[in-house]
């Protein structure tokens, strides 16, 4: 893809949301590259902040102890120039989370099927919630109980069978829609 070609003509941050595995980080990476904005990750900046993983956060401060550091992590990088902001699989449930995105950022959903998400994910170590019982269990009612607010989300991508590349270009394309990219404006 042609790096700089496009320009981002809004103030509002773009936070990509979905299941764990879906590609979030990587993706959020691309296109920050691709229209020149700062990337952020929001479990990165709550390990950064913690100096501990996000497994060990869990195993030491629990679950709710980590989703009172996500609000306080979503709510600085929004307040931030405008950015792409890759979020945790469970941030989006947040009610209070969901309304600052709601109100302040332009929401991507990028979904995937169960299956694709099995597959991905069979052979990772660092996802707490995962890591208990059945994962395809676990996984396919984390999937049932987040999509009715995952569909929230002012776009949707599935990315089921895409490599990165026409993932970045579907969004592209969506974002496009929402009048916020001039294509081919040099930065």
């Amino acid at each position: 893809m042609k790096k700089n070609t496009l320009k981002y003509n809004n103030q509002s941050s773009i936070v990509l949301i979905g299941m764990m595995g879906v590609g979030k980080t990587s993706i959020g990476r691309l296109l920050s590259e691709e229209i020149s904005l700062p990337f952020y990750d929001t479990d990165n900046e709550i390990e950064k902040e913690l100096e501990l993983s996000i497994s060990d956060i869990f195993e030491k401060h629990g679950e709710d102890y980590f989703r009172e550091r996500e609000i306080v992590i979503f709510k600085s990088l929004i307040n931030k120039e405008a950015s792409i902001i890759s979020s945790g699989g469970g941030s989006f449930i947040n009610k209070e989370i969901q309304k600052k995105i709601k109100k302040d950022c332009i929401s991507i959903w990028l979904r995937a099927n169960e299956e694709t998400l099995i597959e991905r994910l069979k052979n990772s170590k660092n996802r707490p919630l995962l890591d208990v019982g059945n994962r395809q269990e676990v996984l396919s009612l984390l999937l049932k109980e987040r999509e009715k607010e995952y569909s929230k989300a002012d776009i949707k991508i599935v990315v089921d069978g895409l490599d990165e590349s026409l993932v970045i270009r579907k969004i592209l394309k969506s974002l496009k829609s929402y009048l916020i990219i001039d294509e081919n404006e040099k930065i």
